[in-house]
């Protein structure tokens, strides 16, 4: 072996000390830096050289690789930790939101109040004639109906949030996916297949890690140091090339309908968690059901009330009287779905009661009407001929509604409504509206709580409806399952309650994961100073070593030289 070459081992000693060092010294640098990979010098011996007939001698030290110190599996474990921690956050939080506007156990929650109006009815069933009562079940109901009306608002401005966050969180998904395939691209270019691009790769990761929070992902890396990024069985990064995401929406009836997709070809994609699929999920299990409940209930207690509202008496009759409900074409059976009345019209008839307000002498008739046969003009046609005389007349106003007048001195009640028309076009009711997002007390009745329909049969002081009233908080509903108003919205609030409650504790047992795992991700890919120290140390101990070795074989050659 010659002086060459051992000049040469001591070279590579002392380049691979040197790169050795320089690495210890940028982990130990980054040690704070987010998202830095501690990055590992892999040394190797040169290949042997052979002196004499069988013997070999190395040749040095070569840097074989630098490298990052990673570990695949526990990165896609952490994804999708953040994945899921993000998705439980979001969850927790408009569970809450919904569970705060909802507002129950106080004296001002929907329960509260439902009990209250009924309660104002059973104090004028017994005080039928106190004007004072009477004005108090008018106020009982104008606050429940704003209560439902504040509830229904509430909900909507959650959805509205939602909506505004889900755009959010797509336009910055879509951006984090543009930079994630520019950083392949860069990668692809400075690697070349020969070595890693330490800091760019770890620029990657973190632009990964912040679209694991926003939606769920998985990885797959090609051998060109590129990576794919896939959403389920959808890639929206392929390589060099960003599909992009999108957000679309579309109206499906009243609902609008939202979805997130590859923007590139339209796919629609299947989101389980991150802050998306939480917002996705919230969107469509928690705020549309908990809307479509409190429609139900506030539909149900329209019709409910109102159905037997309109068949009782109050202390005086109308003069005259329009419905609140009206229909697109007067000209179509009442119950068509063109005319979209709220509850549907059976076949049976009603009892107009006409009444002379000087001698009290009062004149019935009835009005037969079959919702699927007869249309509101056929209806107008049928009363005016069935009542035969001046003394009503009935007529379609400019919003398509039914209204009847009286002739002057006489006065307009109503009985016995077998069809239920009278609720459906809202005539002589105790509530306007169709439901949570339109209901109020009938307007009359503000004016002049004298209207309130405590009676039955125009017997004076009866309280036979304002009873039949009361009586509806213990009557099973079949369109709410068979469960009372009451019963149906407790329902509602128990079920959110547990969702809540299973939320809160998902939401930590996701945060408690998350944090294990970045725990042991930290302990394989990040920097130990200590650990760094040591490595310092003993590089610079080679280095010097090196050193040493080198001056000693050239105080070898310049002995060589001078005895020359």
């Amino acid at each position: 072996m010659s002086l060459n070459a051992s000049l040469l081992i001591g070279k590579s000693a002392i380049t691979a000390s040197q790169a050795a060092m320089q690495v210890a010294g940028n982990n130990m640098a980054n040690a704070a830096t987010p998202g830095f990979s501690r990055q590992v010098t892999s040394l190797s011996p040169s290949a042997p050289e052979r002196i004499g007939r069988n013997q070999f001698v190395g040749t040095g030290v070569q840097l074989q690789s630098i490298h990052r110190a990673v570990d695949t599996a526990l990165q896609a474990r952490l994804r999708s930790a953040i994945s899921d921690e993000q998705g439980t956050l979001v969850d927790q939080r408009f569970l809450q939101s919904v569970e705060t506007l909802q507002n129950e156990l106080t004296d001002n929650d929907l329960s509260t109040l439902l009990g209250a109006f009924f309660n104002s009815f059973s104090e004028l069933a017994n005080n039928p004639l106190d004007s004072a009562v009477r004005n108090v079940v008018v106020q009982q109901g104008a606050t429940l109906a704003a209560r439902v009306q504040d509830m229904h608002d509430g909900y909507d401005t959650i959805r509205r949030e939602i909506d505004s966050s889900l755009e959010a969180s797509v336009a910055k998904a879509n951006g984090l996916v543009d930079q994630i395939a520019e950083l392949n691209v860069r990668i692809a270019q400075t690697e070349q297949g020969q070595s890693e691009a330490g800091s760019l790769r770890d620029q990657r990761d973190r632009l990964v890690e912040e679209l694991s929070g926003l939606i769920d992902v998985s990885v797959i890396e090609q051998p060109g140091g590129a990576i794919d990024v896939l959403v389920g069985s959808l890639p929206v990064v392929l390589g060099s090339q960003s599909r992009g995401l999108e957000l679309r929406t579309r109206t499906v009836g009243d609902a609008l309908e939202v979805s997130v997709r590859v923007a590139a070809d339209g796919s629609q994609l299947t989101v389980r968690s991150g802050s998306i699929g939480a917002l996705l999920r919230q969107r469509t299990d928690t705020v549309a059901p908990a809307l479509e409940r409190l429609d139900d209930f506030a539909a149900q207690l329209i019709l409910q009330v109102n159905n037997l509202h309109a068949q009782g008496q109050g202390l005086k009759g109308h003069q005259s009287i329009s419905g609140t409900n009206s229909v697109p074409d007067t000209a179509t059976a009442l119950n068509a779905t063109a005319n979209d009345l709220p509850w549907p019209v059976k076949n049976g008839a009603f009892t107009i009661h006409v009444t002379h307000e000087g001698s009290g002498s009062r004149t019935s008739f009835v009005v037969p009407v079959d919702g699927n046969v007869d249309s509101l003009d056929d209806l107008v046609d049928r009363i005016n001929n069935v009542v035969g005389v001046s003394q009503v007349t009935a007529s379609i106003g400019l919003d398509n509604t039914l209204s009847l007048a009286a002739d002057p001195g006489y006065s307009i009640t109503f009985s016995d409504d077998s069809s239920g028309v009278l609720a459906a076009l809202g005539v002589n009711g105790f509530f306007a509206g169709r439901g949570a997002g339109d209901i109020e007390v009938w307007a009359p009745l503000l004016d002049d709580p004298a209207l309130v329909a405590a009676g039955l049969d125009h017997v004076p002081g009866s309280n036979e409806n304002a009873l039949a009233i009361v009586a509806l908080q213990d009557v099973a509903v079949d369109a709410l399952g068979g469960r009372t108003l009451g019963e149906h919205w407790q329902a509602g609030v128990n079920e959110l309650a547990v969702r809540g409650d299973a939320a809160g504790n998902a939401a930590e047992s996701a945060r408690l994961v998350r944090e294990s795992i970045a725990a042991q991700h930290q302990a394989v890919s990040g920097v130990s100073l200590d650990e760094e120290a040591v490595n310092l140390l003993a590089f610079q101990r080679q280095f010097q070593a090196a050193a040493r070795f080198v001056a000693a074989i050239d105080e070898v050659m310049q002995t060589l030289l001078s005895i020359a």
